[in-house]
């Protein structure tokens, strides 16, 4: 395989699609990562988007524990992440995505869409101001 040349843009984009990916299989824990890898290497947004709201809502409520306790060694040796805790972390890799980049892709619409028809969302979280037409460079 050859070399990869990337940038955080198509980074993040391809973690939050593979993301979706492994939770369409049922691997709640290899999603959870590469969402939170995604969300996480994208620069701040200056409008708001779902984890910076949901920080300002409850405040004292901890949005990374599974996301911290998949990361590190320490924490219990078990633990039961649920497909609604993984939908979260996916909606927020992707809010801040388009936040930032004012891009969605198919991927993100048709999960959107998905979330909201099994009541994990209720409401799409990409807006339609957001169309596919204005989509960053993407992976084949």
């Amino acid at each position: 395989m050859a070399d990869v040349e990337t940038t955080k843009q198509l980074s993040a984009l391809r973690q939050t699609k593979a993301a979706i990916e492994h939770l369409h299989k049922g691997q709640l824990e290899c999603a959870m990562t590469l969402a939170a890898a995604a969300e996480g290497q994208l620069p701040e947004a200056t409008v708001e988007y779902l984890f910076r709201l949901l920080q300002r809502l409850k405040p004292q409520e901890n949005f990374n524990l599974f996301i911290n306790w998949l990361k590190h060694p320490t924490g219990p040796d078990k633990a039961t992440i649920s497909e609604f805790e993984t939908v979260l972390v996916i909606a927020r890799a992707i809010q801040k995505f388009v936040a930032v980049y004012e891009a969605s892709c198919r991927e993100f619409n048709d999960f959107s869409d998905w979330a909201v028809a099994q009541g994990h969302l209720p409401k799409p979280i990409v807006e339609p101001k957001y169309p596919t037409a204005k989509k960053p460079t993407t992976a084949r």
